[in-house]
């Protein structure tokens, strides 16, 4: 039985299709077909990109506002700017039940002298659930390139308004001529890890406010308003001196969620400190080792692993920056 043999639906070429393909982008007129296979191509929805002209202003922008690489601009070369959808699984899941735990907390009192006195004492609480968690979890197993994580952070953050890839036009498409990677899960196996993970959201929770889960009882109901989302995701890469850097943007809003850059003649210089005051905290550990053994091992490990940390970060000559943590701007 021959094989069946997909073809645009633009210019009649043909396309390479694999049976986890969703939307094959024609390499001759780069218009995006739709291959359905077992997803529904109702479900599929795509937030709309800035094109690559935007996305290089908004690195000068960028690279105006740091501070450091503000300072070596006329030193920096962009030599690539690379950009695609990747697909992610969105939805609600309604999770409930209860959860028993344990937490530690220190009592104070005041005897009749006027003294305080203070003990740990072990407090148990029990708490219900009962919300809803809105999801976004990547619909492709393979390990995952820089920035990704951070681009689902400031998605999460943001929840940009998308429109459904059937309604998509064809000139809209053509400014923009982004490669869409494949999707390897499907809507079942999706909606199975979404219910995990939200069970998982709940736990984790309570494991950072208690000190142990005496009993977790808590479900999950079947997801709702599932869909495949189609997320632009740009990688701008930029030659400083005899290495090559890069920052990654968030699509739909040219924000930079995530970048490694230069390391500064100062940064050097911390990290440089960092490495001598590590083993200088290592050697006052072992003159201490014959009075004071378990000292004497805290500092010496925790001496060789500052060293270690901070010289490392010289030798890699660059730093790593990320929306998350608050640093990016």
């Amino acid at each position: 039985m021959e094989a069946l043999a997909f073809k645009c639906e633009r210019c009649g070429a043909p396309l390479d299709v694999s049976p986890e393909t969703i939307v094959a982008v024609c390499p001759y007129c780069g218009f995006p077909n739709h291959i359905s296979g077992n997803l529904k191509t109702d479900k599929i929805y795509i937030i709309p990109s800035l094109d690559k002209n935007a996305i290089a202003q908004a690195f000068w922008k960028a690279v105006d506002k740091d501070f450091d690489l503000s300072k070596i601009k006329d030193e920096i070369q962009i030599v690539g700017i690379e950009g695609h959808y990747s697909p992610y699984w969105t939805g609600s899941v309604h999770v409930y039940g209860t959860v028993r735990y344990m937490k530690r907390e220190e009592e104070c009192h005041t005897d009749s002298k006027g003294n305080t006195h203070c003990h740990t004492v072990e407090r148990h609480y029990t708490e219900r659930v009962n919300e809803n968690l809105r999801l976004l979890g990547s619909a492709r197993r393979q390990v995952r390139s820089f920035g990704v994580d951070d681009l689902i952070t400031h998605y999460s953050k943001t929840w940009p308004a998308g429109k459904k890839l059937l309604d998509l036009e064809g000139g809209e498409w053509e400014r923009i001529k982004l490669e869409i990677l494949n999707t390897e899960m499907d809507e079942r196996q999706a909606r199975l890890i979404m219910r995990e993970d939200a069970i998982d959201v709940i736990r984790n929770r309570f494991l950072a406010k208690s000190d142990r889960i005496e009993r977790f009882d808590v479900h999950a109901d079947d997801p709702e308003n599932v869909r495949l989302v189609l997320l632009p995701m740009w990688t701008v890469y930029y030659r400083y001196g005899n290495s090559i850097f890069q920052t990654v943007f968030a699509g739909w809003d040219g924000k930079r969620v995530a970048a490694t850059e230069p390391m500064n003649v100062f940064r050097q210089a911390q990290y440089l400190a960092g490495a001598g005051v590590g083993m200088a905290v290592a050697a006052f550990g072992a003159a201490f080792f014959s009075s004071s053994p378990v000292f004497a091992v805290l500092a010496m490990v925790g001496g060789s692993a500052l060293s270690w940390y901070a010289g490392s970060r010289v030798l890699e000559g660059q730093r790593v920056e990320r929306e998350r943590k608050g640093i990016l701007g």
